[in-house]
């Protein structure tokens, strides 16, 4: 039996799944495990503030299968927990590895810098936002605890959480190789749901296959594809969901936002007769404020959580085996016999695109998508607000957003993530300015690593969802920044846009440089798109009330 260094067990366990770099700032107590790291094959991208390093992970985490961010104890630590929050939300494995004071200060009175209560209080807190974590302050549990917390973040594409004292990172730990998990599933019970869900298949006439994001999260793409192309399904993904089925596909007929979404989409799922919510958690935001009309007579729900035929209930099964037992059966006994056909839904018109001198969000779309229509070069990454929702209207593979939790800051650090995790796609990020003005200097971690996206700003001088939600109001003013001097000063490069053409030699012109290109795209504090609409004419109506 062999015996290795800790840090160099976790840096293992970090390689063995294709990660190829981290994300952190350096800090006092997490300083021996990054020296450590310097010996692996693993490169630290060092950003500028540590929710920014939490963005990043997690963008990289959903298109690689694990991110990883690597902080100093609590000053570090604790200023991370909402990107951790927004990653457990949106079924993220981000992995956080957090320094921690030596393990013979820990009998002591916890009275070390960046010490809170007590010397579990970090712990604590993470508890909070992650599926599994873990003290790594017992030798002689060491290892099986870093597997424990390894596993349960793979498995449940959920963040977990390592502290490592200090004195532990050289600590030499017995690796007998083994640390795979086994999961036990009652076969029976799948069979049955299985069987279930094929015979709701049998007597419906108008079906829908609702994918949500959960498909991408545990590799099931192909899988879906190959269910809605053995019956002919017709395809709706939820907003979380957004190009988790393939939109260029013929079964694919739009994104489903209830009464927030396209109206012809909306009716379309909401008059199926057998409705099958696949990877699709219905929170809050993916049923357009609980306003969606699923009956659940109609609705057929597979998800890590749960498995529902109808008012059916089964536990315990493995989403992964449910969905590969479910496209067998249903290629080999329904589709010999059932195809389905597939309305023609066309993607919902943005207003205001014609006749308009000024520079419009429509307008905007519309230019982007005349570049990125068949165009596999490019990812889209949003921020919330408009960006997210207008954005919903884009045409392509890679769109990644907080369609769920919602979190201001996400779009420019969470595009160097997704970048080093697909260098073969140049990331697209549409940012408003108050969300830019959180985390938008990270456009200089970029440039320092050599990345090239394409920020776009949208710049209205607001707070635009929030006031729309409520009413004009001072604290919903933002100043407009110089974003292309700011560019400039970092080594990137830059364009301001106030009228679509503009817009369109700004596309033109970032399109074919080398380098970081931001686009200052100045808009009315008045436009927006409608879905935006939709959903502030309804959160509204909440907001009001309780201001009243």
């Amino acid at each position: 039996m062999s015996r290795k260094k800790l840090a160099d067990y976790i840096f293992e366990r970090i390689e063995e799944t294709g990660v190829k770099h981290t994300f952190g700032i350096p800090g006092d107590f997490i300083l021996p495990f990054y020296a450590a790291q310097m010996k692996s094959g693993l490169e630290t991208v060092v950003m500028t503030h540590e929710p920014s390093v939490g963005y990043a992970a997690d963008a990289y985490a959903r298109l690689k299968g694990l991110g990883v961010a690597l902080v100093t104890y609590g000053a570090g630590g604790l200023n991370m927990v909402n990107p951790v929050g927004l990653a457990y939300a949106e079924e993220s494995p981000l992995l956080t590895i957090s320094g921690g004071p030596e393990t013979r200060f820990r009998s002591q009175k916890p009275q070390l810098h960046h010490c809170v209560k007590n010397f579990r209080t970090q712990h604590d807190v993470y508890a909070q936002v992650c599926q599994s974590t873990t003290i790594l302050d017992h030798p002689a549990m060491a290892k099986q605890e870093v597997d424990r917390v390894f596993d349960d973040t793979l498995k449940h594409s959920r963040p977990g959480y390592i502290e490592l004292p200090r004195d532990m990172v050289s600590f030499e730990i017995s690796d007998d190789g083994k640390h795979e998990k086994v999961q036990i599933e009652d076969e029976k019970a799948r069979h049955e749901a299985v069987l279930d869900i094929v015979e709701r298949l049998k007597k419906c006439s108008r079906p829908v296959l609702m994918v949500g994001v959960q498909v991408r999260r545990f590799g099931l793409m192909d899988s879906a594809v190959a269910l809605a192309q053995a019956l002919n399904l017709p395809v709706v993904t939820s907003i979380l969901g957004k190009a988790t089925f393939p939109e260029t596909h013929p079964n694919f007929i739009g994104n489903y936002f209830g009464q927030f979404g396209n109206p012809k989409v909306k009716e379309y799922v909401e008059e199926a007769d057998c409705i099958i919510a696949l990877g699709a958690v219905l929170t809050e935001m993916e049923t357009a404020g609980y306003t969606a009309k699923l009956p659940p007579e109609n609705l057929i729900q597979i998800n890590t959580a749960e498995v529902t035929v109808g008012y059916h209930r089964y536990d315990g099964l493995h989403f992964q085996t449910v969905i590969h037992e479910l496209v067998e059966a249903v290629s080999s006994k329904l589709a010999p016999t059932m195809r389905f056909s597939v309305p023609v839904i066309e993607r919902e018109s943005l207003t205001g695109v014609k006749n308009r001198k000024e520079l419009t969000v429509a307008s905007m779309i519309e230019s982007l998508n005349d570049l990125l229509e068949g165009n596999d070069d490019y990812s889209v990454v949003t921020d919330t607000g408009d960006c997210m929702y207008a954005g919903m209207s884009l045409k392509t593979d890679i769109f990644l957003s907080p369609g769920y939790y919602v979190s201001m800051g996400f779009g420019v650090p969470a595009a160097i993530g997704a970048q080093l995790a697909m260098p073969e796609r140049r990331p697209i990020v549409l940012v408003g300015d108050g969300a830019f003005q959180m985390t938008g200097l990270e456009i200089s971690t970029a440039v320092k690593h050599g990345l090239n996206p394409i920020v776009i700003v949208f710049n209205n001088a607001s707070y635009a969802m929030l006031r729309f939600i409520d009413q004009k109001r001072d604290y919903f003013n933002l100043p407009r920044w110089d974003y292309v001097k700011l560019a400039q000063s970092v080594g990137a490069s830059g364009m301001k846009a106030d009228t679509p053409e503009s817009f369109k030699e700004a596309l033109k012109t970032a399109g074919s440089s080398d380098k970081l290109f931001l686009i200052d795209a100045v808009i009315d504090s008045e436009d927006i798109s409608p879905t935006l609409r939709r959903l502030t004419d309804h959160f509204s109506k909440k907001v009001k009330a309780a201001i009243s």
